[in-house]
């Protein structure tokens, strides 16, 4: 205080000081002193006049605001009303480094980034000069060298008459938020670009619900090329039937139940309304309750059409095939027993030798009629299997008697290897004969003369082989994927010069998959001969007789089962295997379908698929149980999946078993009839049900 005294005396200055004291008990005060030195005539100090005030409250006022200030986790500040900084929080000093002393006046503006200075400083001269609250991005240097982003923003304060007394405002770190915006933004121009760029149509729809249910669905994003390949003009914020107003019901479903279910879905569908076919991925996109779905599409009307004109061609040829088939048989009649009348008649050794040659060439000729007669009810999916158990030692047994011809023809040596106990499969006789007699006669066309050719039968549970080996042409590597191609037949002339129409090989593939086999041939190379093994599922072993059956026959016992996939080949077939083996069994082709057969036909169990349209497996599985009179009804899923998630979901459902696609018949009986045994032997005894569980192929 002294020292403040001398020099307010020395320097001829008021004296203005802030100081503190301590007051009556002990207490500090802080005291404003003000004053200044009169002097005498000569200039000399006579005299101190002064006041001292208690600002003690105001003081600690102020100091509660600095602590509020300084506490705050945002850079607070305040001007005056000539636009200077009098106040910057600790804060400040924290980020930038920069000491409050530094940073007051126009201090700060040496923080901001030398590119968003000048318009920083002007913009906030401007907002001063108004009086109205401003907000400004620019970037500030932090204490560790780095520029961040950052909002300085600011509101007037007034006096007590209204006048103006500057700002109070505050800097907030925006940095992440920024760069992340910026991001994103980029991200949504290269988005809008391609979209613009790609020649596929997109669109964002919302879809508007009534009642619960899919009503309509509102456009609110299109890209460029969406109006070329809908036709439609300016979509945005009109709704699908606002522009199409007889537009299919379907497409609306379809959209919703995207949007509900959270599913993307892949399709190709037409629009009788909009004359059009489409290529269609939709995806949903954003929070499930806003129902948006994102459409990526093409207009493939063009190619629809072309595969129309492909399939009425093919089904033209078909047609043309069955046609020249049926025809051929009738000048094949009178040749072949011409030829007979020839050999019964003739003793002359060349007419013998001719009317031989002339019968085997019908017989040539016969069979490739067969031949194409075959591949055409294939090729329409009329050719249908009169399945029924049966050994495979019989099969080879014919084959090789109806091969007999071909094979002395070349003088092929033959070797026969089957077991001794029956190999038992569940197919059609004839047509297994044919897939043996195809491979034999393309071993004898395929091999020079007096090669060998060698047949043989082995089990390998849960399945049995047929291997025909001949040590023929062979076949190049690049080949061997292509010998089941319908009409191939070789790369080579010379390999085409031994006949055929190059259809047996592809009846071989195609009969012994619908056995619900496979086959597969294998050749070390040209000239090294070929391999051919057909692999057919084993037909389950026969019950073993119960006390009640003893001395009888072994059969099942007459159960109704349903059996429920929206492939009608696979519960078709599946439900053929299944009456062959002695059950009574009815078909349906959905969910829906499913549920209705159940309560009407009543069956001892049920063989669901779980994928199935307008009502899956799972929902179907429910609605039974609800709605069956007998509980101990068997429900079995039939599905490709079979992960835990999967076999947790089905025992939800109320699924008995769950079992892995593919799978043998005999494996479905086998559960079955577990199951029936366990739903009797619980009735009996009051035990719970099992859980159901995962039966995978073996």
């Amino acid at each position: 205080m002294s020292r403040a005294v001398d020099e307010a005396i020395a320097s001829n200055l008021p004296f203005d000081q802030v100081y503190r004291t301590v007051g009556p008990g002990g207490a500090l005060k802080w005291i404003h002193a003000m004053g200044r030195v009169l002097r005498g005539d000569k200039g000399e100090p006579r005299q101190f006049d002064g006041i001292t005030l208690d600002i003690t409250d105001r003081v600690q006022a102020q100091q509660r605001v600095r602590g509020f200030a300084d506490a705050a986790p945002a850079m607070l500040w305040v001007t005056e009303a000539d636009g200077f900084c009098s106040f910057l929080s600790r804060g400040w000093t924290s980020f930038t480094g920069q000491s409050e002393t530094a940073g007051l006046g126009y201090g700060w503006l040496e923080m901001v980034h030398p590119d968003d200075r000048a318009q920083a400083g002007a913009r906030f001269q401007a907002a001063n000069a108004r009086r109205e609250a401003f907000s400004l991005e620019h970037r500030l240097k932090h204490g560790n060298g780095q520029w961040r982003w950052v909002i300085d923003a600011g509101n007037p304060r007034w006096g007590p008459a209204g006048e103006f007394l500057g700002f109070a405002g505050s800097v907030t770190d925006i940095h992440d938020r920024y760069v992340a915006e910026q991001a994103l933004r980029k991200s949504r121009e290269r988005y809008v670009r391609l979209l613009g760029a790609i020649d596929e149509g997109f669109c964002v729809v919302q879809v508007l619900m009534v009642d619960g249910q899919p009503a309509d669905y509102r456009f609110i994003e299109t890209n460029a090329t969406f109006e070329r390949q809908t036709g439609l003009h300016e979509p945005l914020g009109r709704t699908a039937l606002e522009l199409v107003p007889g537009l299919e019901r379907w497409w609306i479903e379809t959209y919703g139940d995207v949007a509900l279910t959270g599913v993307a879905r892949r399709f190709t569908h037409g629009s009788r309304a909009m004359g059009r076919w489409f290529d269609v991925f939709a995806s949903p996109i954003g929070e499930r309750d806003e129902l948006q779905v994102a459409i990526l599409f093409r207009d493939v009307s063009q190619q629809v059409e072309a595969e129309r004109r492909l399939l009425e061609a093919d089904r033209r040829k078909d047609e043309f095939l069955a046609t020249l088939a049926h025809e051929l048989r009738n000048p094949l009649a009178p040749i072949r027993s011409g030829a007979e009348l020839l050999r019964s008649m003739g003793d002359n050794p060349t007419q013998l030798r001719c009317a031989e040659i002339i019968g085997r060439q019908a017989g040539h000729l016969a069979r490739m009629v067969d031949d194409l007669m075959d591949a055409s009810r294939i090729s329409r999916g009329k050719l249908e299997l009169r399945l029924a158990p049966l050994a495979l030692q019989d099969v080879v047994r014919a084959a090789v008697e109806n091969a007999t011809e071909a094979l002395g023809a070349g003088r092929h040596p033959l070797s026969v290897d089957v077991p001794p106990q029956p190999v038992r499969v569940l197919g059609d006789e004839v047509r297994l004969v044919q897939v043996l007699l195809n491979l034999l006669t393309n071993a004898a066309r395929y091999s020079a003369e007096g090669r060998p050719v060698a047949v043989r039968l082995e089990v390998q549970p849960p399945v049995a082989l047929l291997h025909v080996r001949d040590e023929g042409v062979g076949i190049a590597p690049e080949q061997l994927q292509r010998v089941f191609d319908m009409f191939w037949q070789g790369g080579a002339e010379s390999e085409r010069s031994s006949g055929g129409l190059g259809i047996g090989l592809s009846l071989v593939q195609r009969l012994t998959e619908l056995h619900g086999g496979t086959v597969e041939v294998r050749s070390r190379g040209l000239g090294l001969g070929s391999e051919f093994s057909v692999r057919l599922p084993l037909a389950a072993a026969a019950p073993v007789p119960g006390p009640s059956q003893q001395g009888g026959a072994a059969t099942l016992q007459p159960r109704r089962v349903l059996v429920v996939d929206d492939n009608r080949d696979a519960a078709d077939l599946l439900a053929q295997v299944l009456r062959v083996m002695g059950y009574e069994v009815f078909t349906a082709y959905d969910g829906v379908e499913g549920v209705a057969q159940a309560q009407a036909l009543a069956p001892d169990a049920v063989v669901l698929d779980l994928g199935m349209p307008r009502l899956d497996g799972w929902g179907a599985c429910r609605a039974i149980r609800a709605g069956a009179q007998d509980q101990r009804i068997v429900l079995v899923a039939l599905s490709g999946w079979g992960q835990a998630a999967d076999l947790e979901r089905t025992r939800e459902a109320g699924f008995d078993r769950h079992l892995v696609k593919p799978l043998l018949p005999s494996d479905l009986v086998a559960v079955l009839e577990e199951v029936f045994q366990e739903r009797e032997q619980g009735a009996t005894a009051g035990r719970p049900e099992p859980p159901p569980e995962s039966v995978a192929p073996r």
